[in-house]
């Protein structure tokens, strides 16, 4: 058996110095990208509902060109999502369901994120919940 000081009362050599420093500036980078990605996120996911109430709005000749532009922020938001669950694992967050929700991202999004995000297109958006009718509206209209 063999005993050695505790780390903390270890004389440090210069070369292990240097190195605490590179890990320490590369970890602020990594969390420094991880802020970068996240913001690029929250961008890409309020272009994403922006699109999704024009295409909702829009009047039926100009339904397609709104289509084609929600497919296209659908998919720049599941790259940007893709890109900040990287960071994530990178950094050591392994969870992401409490992320997921507290950046509201939709389901469809986290389903084609990365690879996926161009490869099937998505569904057309869905009414927001508070403009949907219930069924309880369509029983009260059908009577």
């Amino acid at each position: 058996m063999t005993l050695r000081l505790p780390e903390s009362l270890r004389r440090r050599q210069p070369d292990e110095m240097l190195g605490d420093l590179f890990r320490e500036e590369a970890e602020t980078e990594r969390i420094a990208t991880l802020v970068r990605l996240n913001k690029a996120l929250a961008a890409s996911l309020q272009r994403l509902q922006a699109s999704a109430r024009r295409f909702h709005e829009a009047e039926p000749e100009a339904a397609d060109d709104a289509r084609r532009r929600w497919h296209r922020r659908h998919a720049e938001a599941g790259e940007a999502l893709w890109n900040v669950l990287i960071q994530r694992e990178i950094c050591g967050l392994r969870r992401h369901e409490a992320f997921l929700r507290e950046f509201d991202v939709p389901r469809s999004v986290q389903l084609l994120m990365g690879p996926a995000a161009t490869a099937i297109a998505p569904p057309d958006p869905q009414l927001p919940a508070h403009t949907a009718p219930t069924a309880n509206d369509q029983t009260q209209r059908s009577a």
